[in-house]
Protein backbone atom coordinates (compact mmCIF):
# COMPACT_ATOMS: atom_id res chain seq x y z
CA UNK A 1 0.00 0.00 0.00
CA UNK A 2 2.29 2.67 0.87
CA UNK A 3 5.37 1.39 -0.91
CA UNK A 4 3.35 2.28 -4.03
CA UNK A 5 3.31 5.50 -3.64
CA UNK A 6 7.30 5.73 -2.45
CA UNK A 7 9.81 7.61 -5.04
CA UNK A 8 13.33 7.90 -2.90
CA UNK A 9 15.30 10.85 -3.72
CA UNK A 10 18.98 9.33 -4.47
CA UNK A 11 21.62 12.24 -4.18
CA UNK A 12 24.75 11.82 -6.11
CA UNK A 13 28.18 11.73 -5.05
CA UNK A 14 29.43 9.98 -1.92
CA UNK A 15 27.48 6.86 -0.74
CA UNK A 16 28.41 7.08 2.91
CA UNK A 17 25.54 10.29 2.98
CA UNK A 18 22.69 8.56 1.16
CA UNK A 19 19.95 8.26 2.70
CA UNK A 20 17.97 4.59 2.95
CA UNK A 21 14.47 4.65 2.13
CA UNK A 22 11.93 3.67 4.85
CA UNK A 23 10.02 0.62 5.10
CA UNK A 24 6.26 0.67 4.90
CA UNK A 25 6.26 0.45 8.68
CA UNK A 26 8.39 2.93 9.14
CA UNK A 27 6.24 5.36 7.07
CA UNK A 28 2.78 3.60 8.90
CA UNK A 29 4.61 4.67 11.82
CA UNK A 30 5.46 8.25 10.99
CA UNK A 31 1.76 8.49 9.45
CA UNK A 32 -0.13 7.57 12.85
CA UNK A 33 2.46 8.97 15.58
CA UNK A 34 2.14 11.71 17.29
CA UNK A 35 5.03 14.21 14.91
CA UNK A 36 3.61 17.09 13.73
CA UNK A 37 2.63 18.07 9.91
CA UNK A 38 4.62 20.61 8.54
CA UNK A 39 2.70 22.23 6.34
CA UNK A 40 3.84 25.00 3.58
CA UNK A 41 1.52 27.16 1.36
CA UNK A 42 2.27 29.79 -1.13
CA UNK A 43 1.40 33.10 -0.27
CA UNK A 44 0.74 36.00 -2.53
CA UNK A 45 3.85 37.19 -3.88
CA UNK A 46 4.91 33.49 -4.28
CA UNK A 47 6.74 32.74 -1.22
CA UNK A 48 6.58 29.76 0.88
CA UNK A 49 4.68 29.55 4.88
CA UNK A 50 5.18 26.75 6.72
CA UNK A 51 2.00 25.80 9.43
CA UNK A 52 2.67 23.12 11.71
CA UNK A 53 -1.04 21.23 12.29
CA UNK A 54 -2.13 18.46 14.32
CA UNK A 55 -3.48 15.78 11.52
CA UNK A 56 -4.46 12.30 11.19
CA UNK A 57 -3.93 9.63 8.12
CA UNK A 58 -6.63 7.14 7.40
CA UNK A 59 -4.37 5.15 5.05
CA UNK A 60 -4.98 7.30 1.81
CA UNK A 61 -5.38 10.86 2.73
CA UNK A 62 -3.67 13.47 5.55
CA UNK A 63 -6.36 15.36 7.24
CA UNK A 64 -5.67 18.18 9.32
CA UNK A 65 -8.20 21.25 10.60
CA UNK A 66 -7.54 25.01 11.14
CA UNK A 67 -10.04 27.97 11.93
CA UNK A 68 -11.92 29.68 9.18
CA UNK A 69 -9.59 32.60 9.39
CA UNK A 70 -6.39 30.85 9.68
CA UNK A 71 -3.58 32.28 6.76
CA UNK A 72 -2.56 28.86 5.52
CA UNK A 73 -6.63 28.49 4.45
CA UNK A 74 -6.86 31.93 2.82
CA UNK A 75 -3.45 30.32 1.05
CA UNK A 76 -4.99 26.95 0.01
CA UNK A 77 -8.01 28.51 -1.35
CA UNK A 78 -5.86 30.79 -3.46
CA UNK A 79 -3.35 28.18 -4.54
CA UNK A 80 -4.22 24.69 -3.74
CA UNK A 81 -0.65 23.25 -4.01
CA UNK A 82 0.82 22.00 -0.93
CA UNK A 83 4.19 20.72 0.25
CA UNK A 84 3.79 18.19 3.32
CA UNK A 85 7.22 17.01 6.12
CA UNK A 86 6.52 14.79 9.01
CA UNK A 87 9.61 13.62 10.68
CA UNK A 88 11.07 12.31 13.59
CA UNK A 89 14.74 12.68 14.68
CA UNK A 90 16.12 10.91 17.38
CA UNK A 91 18.22 11.44 20.93
CA UNK A 92 22.24 11.73 19.91
CA UNK A 93 23.38 8.38 19.99
CA UNK A 94 27.01 7.25 21.09
CA UNK A 95 28.41 8.12 17.49
CA UNK A 96 27.27 11.49 17.81
CA UNK A 97 24.63 10.70 15.21
CA UNK A 98 20.88 11.60 15.60
CA UNK A 99 19.16 9.31 13.44
CA UNK A 100 15.79 10.88 11.64
CA UNK A 101 12.86 9.64 9.49
CA UNK A 102 11.45 11.56 7.06
CA UNK A 103 8.07 12.02 4.89
CA UNK A 104 7.96 14.72 2.54
CA UNK A 105 5.38 14.92 -0.06
CA UNK A 106 3.26 17.00 -2.20
CA UNK A 107 -0.19 17.31 -2.80
CA UNK A 108 -3.01 19.22 -3.86
CA UNK A 109 -5.23 20.40 -0.57
CA UNK A 110 -9.39 19.61 -0.79
CA UNK A 111 -10.71 22.27 1.96
CA UNK A 112 -14.21 21.59 3.55
CA UNK A 113 -16.21 22.36 6.61
CA UNK A 114 -15.69 20.16 9.26
CA UNK A 115 -19.42 21.15 10.70
CA UNK A 116 -19.88 17.99 13.34
CA UNK A 117 -16.26 18.30 14.22
CA UNK A 118 -15.90 14.73 13.38
CA UNK A 119 -12.30 15.42 12.20
CA UNK A 120 -10.78 17.48 14.71
CA UNK A 121 -12.22 14.83 17.52
CA UNK A 122 -10.03 12.56 15.67
CA UNK A 123 -7.05 14.79 16.32
CA UNK A 124 -7.59 16.11 19.11
CA UNK A 125 -7.67 12.10 20.72
CA UNK A 126 -5.22 11.22 18.88
CA UNK A 127 -2.72 13.74 20.22
CA UNK A 128 -3.93 14.11 23.25
CA UNK A 129 -4.40 10.51 24.06
CA UNK A 130 -6.58 10.34 26.54
CA UNK A 131 -10.68 10.56 27.25
CA UNK A 132 -11.97 13.21 24.58
CA UNK A 133 -14.99 15.10 25.60
CA UNK A 134 -16.23 14.43 22.59
CA UNK A 135 -19.29 17.07 23.24
CA UNK A 136 -16.97 19.54 23.98
CA UNK A 137 -14.68 19.20 21.41
CA UNK A 138 -17.65 19.17 18.35
CA UNK A 139 -19.46 22.41 19.95
CA UNK A 140 -16.34 24.38 19.52
CA UNK A 141 -15.18 22.83 15.97
CA UNK A 142 -18.95 23.17 14.85
CA UNK A 143 -18.77 26.05 12.00
CA UNK A 144 -15.54 27.40 13.22
CA UNK A 145 -12.83 24.52 11.40
CA UNK A 146 -11.86 23.53 7.96
CA UNK A 147 -10.90 19.99 6.89
CA UNK A 148 -8.05 20.33 5.01
CA UNK A 149 -7.44 16.87 3.03
CA UNK A 150 -4.16 16.24 1.32
CA UNK A 151 -3.26 13.02 -0.93
CA UNK A 152 -0.04 12.74 -1.13
CA UNK A 153 1.97 12.28 -4.33
CA UNK A 154 5.38 12.43 -5.36
CA UNK A 155 6.50 11.37 -2.04
CA UNK A 156 10.13 11.03 -0.53
CA UNK A 157 10.25 8.54 2.26
CA UNK A 158 14.16 8.44 4.05
CA UNK A 159 16.05 7.93 7.06
CA UNK A 160 19.67 9.13 7.78
CA UNK A 161 20.63 5.92 8.52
Amino acid sequence: MLAAVVRVWVPEGDDDVMPRSLTDDEIGSLLTGDSLLRLATIDSRGYPCVTPLWFVWDGEAIYATSKRTAPHLTRLAADPRAGLLIDREAHERLDGERPNRQYRAVADAELSPDDAGTITCEITRKYLRGPAEDAMTRRRASHERMVIRLVPREVVAVASV
